[in-house]
């Protein structure tokens, strides 16, 4: 229940934090259930690393958190409210299991989002303003970084709870750079996409900024 009351309480958190009636505009009225939906199935395709038990996140299952790129289009509030429903949609549904899906909500979406947004924060405050550094830095570079963050957060805890011994580090570790890769040139590319056909979407992306020169 704690799990469950932590996942609920960041979640409403979130929720509340995102501006006013947001999910009721467009084009989060649609596209917020259609990336629910493509993450849920996207979570439940891939594949987990040698040693690791399957259905538990700090297995690494899963090749595309999406966090990164939710947080670099809409932001963290926004992002992590679209992350809740992914959450249970694709691992309580599949699992029946709540501490399940409310472990995947902490872990595999709301520690990605908050690395994924430091990473864009010091980006945008050190790094001058280009579109190339845009794709680059929020789509490649933030997703990347989330995922290696996330992994090494959960990789230290764990030997801190004296799991060290059940833990097969070296392979944590080359299977958390795959994913990271992975991560990084999916949500990179995806954003480089939304950026050409739908730059309204991508808030971090200021055409003023960006494209003054």
């Amino acid at each position: 229940m704690i799990w469950l009351g932590l996942a609920v309480a960041i979640f409403l958190g979130a929720f509340i934090a995102s501006p006013p009636h947001i999910f009721k505009n467009s084009p989060l009225t649609w596209l917020a259930p259609t990336v629910i939906l493509f993450l849920a199935i996207a979570w439940n395709i891939s594949p987990s690393l040698p040693g690791q038990p399957a259905g538990k996140f700090y297995g690494l299952i899963f090749h595309f958190y999406g966090a990164s790129l939710l947080t670099a289009m809409f932001g963290p509030a926004i992002a992590l409210s679209i992350l809740f429903p992914v959450a249970f949609l694709g691992v309580y549904v599949v699992q029946g299991n709540y501490e399940a899906a409310s472990q995947h909500y902490l872990m595999v979406c709301v520690l990605p989002t908050f690395f994924a947004y430091l990473s864009i924060q010091i980006i945008q405050r050190f790094i001058p303003k280009h579109l190339f550094v845009l794709i680059l830095g929020n789509g490649y570079v933030a997703a990347f970084m989330s995922v290696i963050l996330s992994g090494t957060f959960l990789l230290v805890a764990k030997m801190l709870m004296g799991e060290a011994g059940q833990l097969d580090i070296e392979g944590w570790l080359l299977g958390l750079i795959i994913i990271a890769f992975m991560e990084g040139s999916l949500s990179g590319m995806l954003l480089a996409i939304m950026l050409i056909f739908r730059p309204h979407w991508v808030s971090t992306y200021n055409e003023e900024a960006y494209m003054s020169r």
